[in-house]
């Protein structure tokens, strides 16, 4: 990890004891792309974990925070998501720390108070970049595939598993190029099991 990244590890670790249990804080390496320190992890994210994006798109970024914006967790929950550019002093990238925001029970609040009170929801739109989590794209449809089942996602059985797999594959999800390992880790079924239920599929 780049040795100036250091003082930011107190940093995140103080967000989300302040937040505590709705905030996590995660910290990249963007020479090494990698997740090098995580406070309060919710998300199944660990330390070592490669960076969802693009590093030659950071430099397109017309400002060093980007959000908030949306993002779904695996388990469904939404989170609000604060990113945020992390330069050195000659003004070179070298992390990125986002927050990521459990609001979940507060949009349950919320939902409840828009039917009463009738309030027209107006999403903004995130950055581009950030648009194009494929993991928030993969948690969206596994959320989708949930609330079909009316199950949690600990709930599942392996034949429950299973008609996720297929529901996301018939969603074209299997043309990202990460998304088995994810859901391995997501689902705890091994590469070996996706593939044979694809293959049974065809």
């Amino acid at each position: 990890m780049n040795k100036k990244l250091i003082p930011y590890i107190t940093i995140c670790d103080a967000i989300a004891k302040l937040f505590y249990p709705n905030v996590e804080v995660v910290l990249h390496d963007v020479k090494e792309e990698r997740l090098v320190h995580i406070s309060n992890t919710f998300s199944k994210r660990e330390i070592g974990d490669k960076m969802i994006n693009d590093v030659k798109d950071f430099k397109t970024l017309t400002t060093d925070i980007i959000g908030p914006y949306e993002k779904i967790n695996f388990d469904g929950k939404k989170l609000k998501t604060v990113s945020s550019i992390v330069r050195d002093e000659n003004n070179e990238i070298i992390g990125i720390m986002c927050i990521n925001f459990d609001i979940q029970i507060f949009e349950n609040i919320f939902d409840s108070l828009k039917s009463f009170l009738n309030i027209e929801d107006k999403n903004k739109s995130p950055n581009l970049l950030f648009s194009q989590d494929w993991k928030s794209h993969t948690n969206k449809l596994i959320k989708e595939f949930l609330e079909l089942k009316e199950k949690k996602i600990e709930e599942l059985k392996i034949k429950q598993k299973k008609e996720l797999i297929l529901f996301l594959n018939n969603k074209g999800i299997f043309s990202i190029r990460n998304v088995v390992s994810y859901l391995c880790k997501t689902l705890s079924i091994s590469r070996a099991t996706i593939y044979k239920w694809l293959k049974q599929e065809n």
